[in-house]
């Protein structure tokens, strides 16, 4: 039984552990049935961005926070995580695999507790004090705990190291006070890991210092943005005199840089892994959909595609910095790349919201398509990254 799922594991030792989730994995849910491909048939989900109502949202997150507290019982909440803070210390080719099993089976969405996952509590591990790794990361990977990230302004999203956000030093105390945007899950977060600027007069990459932010504290207002889509999947997070003591900075003054940069490795790696899935069925989708010989072809070269950016992902699957980037752009240029091929074949359908199944909803894919190329770093950005640091062409004039 679930030998299918057993062939994933690569060798005795991943094959054992294998084993064990299994077993941990069919006491606890169902195995996942396949989407329907078929045109016409089942939802859409054509929305790349996950939308749903406050009332859902926070339900989704308390379905969340109780299946990480579940694997956590089990040993599977933090498995490449330090042990001497419940972590299981195991090499990042288990974790893998065991997302790759869990994918499998019917089990409550973890979006709503994935940025603290994948990305804040990594940076709290690195950067942080053995005190913030056992409070704070460990929290999260419990369930105890929810996390933002507090990192984007309304001027500084690309060019991230121009925030403006300032924490003023009192004693033992900061002070902080600016504005962050384009944040996910702040409306039921429990805490947020901001980039601030404590030097005005350093050079922008130098003067930065992160914190963690009790998202209830006096001084915190989180307000949702209405998207292009007619969701409210992001807010905008006002900081107005918000104290914070010292013991809650994460690394040296002054090296905020530096963690943030930790922690967007890590975020594009998010990005890059949790989509490819929705790409196949997507183009699965249009495969069933009537085609001239022209778009046959072009459908042809567009799985090609798919197949060579899940082969890259798979690759770079131990990589980090600069190399994890050309995972996050596959994705996002085949993302368009769908939708234009969509749009192809429906003609006029595609922009008219005609209530018909397969019409208007590519249209939203079409849109979502376009937040993606700014999540994770703007393309421009991290092609500029990838050129300097990977291809190591001249740096661009600054």
């Amino acid at each position: 039984m679930h030998e299918d799922l057993l062939a994933l594991a690569v060798g005795d030792d991943e094959r054992a552990f294998a084993t064990k989730v299994i077993e941990f994995l069919d006491g606890q849910a169902q195995r996942r049935t396949a989407a329907a491909t078929a045109w016409g048939s089942g939802p859409e989900n054509l929305s790349l961005f996950h939308e749903t109502s406050d009332a859902e949202e926070r339900q989704e997150a308390d379905a969340a926070r109780a299946w990480q507290r579940t694997r956590w019982d089990a040993g599977y909440g933090w498995i490449t995580g330090p042990a001497a803070h419940g972590g299981a210390a195991l090499p990042a080719g288990h974790d893998r695999l065991y997302r790759l099993l869990e994918a499998a089976f019917d089990v409550p969405d973890m979006n709503p507790v994935r940025i603290g996952v994948g990305t804040v509590g990594p940076a709290i591990v690195a950067f942080g004090t053995d005190e913030q790794v056992g409070t704070y990361a460990a929290g999260i990977q419990r369930g105890d705990l929810v996390a933002c990230q507090l990192f984007s302004e309304p001027g500084a999203g690309s060019d991230l190291a121009g925030v403006r956000t300032r924490a003023t030093r009192t004693d033992d105390e900061w002070v902080v006070t600016g504005q962050k945007v384009w944040t996910s899950n702040a409306t039921f977060a429990d805490i947020g890991l901001a980039l601030v600027r404590t030097d005005p007069d350093a050079p922008k990459h130098r003067g930065l210092t992160m914190f963690l932010v009790p998202m209830d504290v006096p001084g915190v207002e989180v307000r949702p943005l209405r998207q292009l889509t007619g969701g409210a999947s992001f807010t905008e997070v006002f900081l107005q005199d918000v104290r914070l003591p010292d013991a809650l900075r994460v690394g040296e003054v002054g090296a905020g840089w530096k963690v943030a940069t930790g922690a967007l490795a890590g975020e594009r790696k998010a990005v890059g892994d949790r989509s490819h899935e929705m790409m196949a069925r997507a183009l699965d989708l249009l495969r069933t959909r009537e085609h001239d010989a022209l778009t046959r072809e072009d459908w042809v070269r567009l799985y090609s595609r798919l197949r060579i950016a899940r082969f890259q992902q798979q690759r770079a699957a131990d990589l980090g910095g600069a190399e994890r980037a050309i995972d996050k752009l596959l994705l996002t240029t085949n993302m368009r790349l769908v939708g234009e091929l969509a749009q192809e074949l429906l003609g006029p359908a595609f922009a008219a919201d005609t209530g018909d199944w397969g019409t208007f909803g590519w249209n939203r894919w079409m849109m979502g398509a376009l937040g993606y190329r700014i999540a994770g770093g703007t393309e421009e950005i991290l092609k500029t990254m990838l050129a300097e640091r990977v291809l190591m062409l001249p740096r661009e004039p600054r």
